[in-house]
């Protein structure tokens, strides 16, 4: 026993210096001066590099909606770190398991002591002697919790919420990778309307200005409405120019959505060809019911409720007592001499059982201060619940009426654009058979052009808003935001 404290001693004394040596080490290697920047080592640059040095391709085929969604939850980070995180929690299932489980573990100690040690003198002449000890102890020990009054239970179902929280989350961040995927799509055929539009606003800012110097040439209009006319045809194509740069911005958008390298060449359908989504069938109020009890945040929100409440309950289990059992099987091999005399050796087996019983008393307030935290920690989880709920309910109602008046608003930009194109083309013939104005021609011109772009934002408004009242609803999957094509 007395080497083994000789060598408890010394092990934490180089524990300390390897501590003390480890916090210069630390110190020397902060920034020299708050003055200029660290320079960054050219191994950590390498590194950086190394990983953009990695390759990937995708089939040349037309990708739809659905198949973006695929290649996304395939290859995209934020569902594989969802889905560690859920593994990470089910072995916390396994580590509260194995506490019932006891605890067997190998263990050595051997050395070397010198130890001189006080004798009396009408014994010993100098008053003390040297005893010199060689010594090797293995040891097969047994640790084993036999009862805790239930605070292993109560980690267990803390670890099992926990579970349960990040299982449910994994499938929220599929749910919100559909929808930003689905968003970033409908974007992109935004984006391409607009750019369409835009093709059809030059093309008509075009005609407009061959009428304007066809009739100048015949001496039937003013310089003035010529200028005006390349005017318009200058300003449709500035209009083209910011239409192409938007659209290489949504598939920019659609490219980062997905989780592919930037340089990713994708091949995307037109969400122009998908029809509308239809109107909500059932009423905002049972929107709502179904949200608060699909919604996979309204749901891991109640699993997080379960995991506190079982957390304190393990805390509160702290003044309890436990019952241990432990044993340890050992063979004492050694030897000891004193003075230089002859060494005595020993190679013998030896054993022990305990049974110990342990009551806390007194921690100076550990406990009631772990259970005060527990228990806030409970109440914050009702009302983060609650605000989920509250946020659930209100993201639906907003989605809800979003919907409605995305279609609303199709419809009415339908009839607009059409009778846009109506009116230009009537004013164009009458312009031309010198009937009408340029100033006519040119409000009719402005009005095709907004109308054709409300079209394509209201289209892409409402395929957007149907996927976050799904996304609201707890209920997105690809079906819900991809209206069927077939008759």
């Amino acid at each position: 026993m007395l080497l083994r404290r000789r060598i408890e001693r010394s092990r934490f004394g180089l524990t300390f210096i390897a501590g003390a040596f480890n916090a210069g080490l630390a110190v020397a290697q902060a920034p020299p001066s708050p003055e200029q920047p660290w320079a960054i080592p050219e191994s950590a640059i390498s590194r950086a590099a190394a990983l953009g040095d990695t390759t990937f391709s995708v089939p040349h085929k037309q990708y739809d909606l659905a198949a973006l969604v695929d290649l996304a939850e395939r290859v995209n980070p934020t569902t594989r770190e969802a889905w560690e995180a859920a593994r990470e929690a089910a072995a916390g299932i396994g580590l509260a398991e194995s506490a019932y489980l006891p605890q067997l573990s190998l263990q050595a100690i051997g050395g070397f002591q010198h130890t001189p040690l006080p004798m009396p003198r009408n014994l010993v002449p100098a008053g003390y002697f040297v005893s010199d000890t060689r010594e090797v102890i293995p040891a097969l020990a047994l640790k084993w919790l036999l009862f805790d009054f239930g605070r292993r239970d109560a980690q267990l179902q803390a670890a099992r919420a926990d579970s349960f929280v990040a299982n449910v989350t994994f499938t929220g961040a599929h749910q919100k990778l559909i929808f930003e995927v689905s968003q970033a799509y409908f974007d992109l055929g935004a984006a391409r309307g607009k750019l369409h539009a835009a093709q059809k606003a030059l093309s008509t800012a075009l005609t407009t200005q061959d009428a304007a110097v066809a009739k100048q040439n015949n001496g039937l209009a003013t310089v003035v409405a010529v200028a005006q006319a390349q005017r318009q045809t200058a300003q449709a194509r500035y209009t083209l120019a910011a239409a192409e740069g938007a659209e290489r911005t949504a598939r920019a958008n659609l490219i980062a959505a997905l989780g592919v390298p930037t340089a990713t060449e994708i091949d995307v359908v037109d969400s122009a060809e998908l029809p509308l989504p239809p109107a909500p069938v059932d009423s905002v109020s049972k929107a709502v019911d179904q949200a608060l009890a699909h919604r996979p945040d309204v749901i891991a929100a109640l699993g997080k409720v379960d995991a506190a409440e079982a957390a304190l309950k393990g805390e509160r289990r702290a003044y309890y007592p436990t019952i241990e059992l432990s044993g340890q099987v050992f063979q004492n091999i050694g030897s000891l001499n004193s003075d230089g005399g002859p060494y005595s050796s020993i190679d013998r087996p030896g054993q022990s059982v305990f049974l110990s019983f342990s009551v806390p008393l007194f921690d100076g307030g550990t406990r009631r201060n772990r259970i005060s935290m527990a228990d806030a920690k409970a109440r914050e989880a009702q009302e983060q619940l609650a605000a989920a709920r509250d946020s659930a309910s209100q993201q639906v109602v907003r989605a809800y009426n979003g919907l409605l008046t995305s279609l609303a608003e199709y419809d009415a930009a339908t009839v607009l654009s059409h009778a846009a194109h109506t009116a230009y083309d009537a004013a164009l013939r009458s312009y031309r058979q010198g009937v009408g104005t340029y100033t006519d021609l040119a409000t009719e011109e402005n009005a095709v052009v907004q109308g054709d772009t409300q079209v394509e934002d209201a289209r892409a408004n409402a395929h957007t808003a149907a996927a976050a009242l799904a996304l609201s609803m707890g209920a997105i999957d690809i079906a819900e935001v991809t209206p069927d094509v077939t008759p």
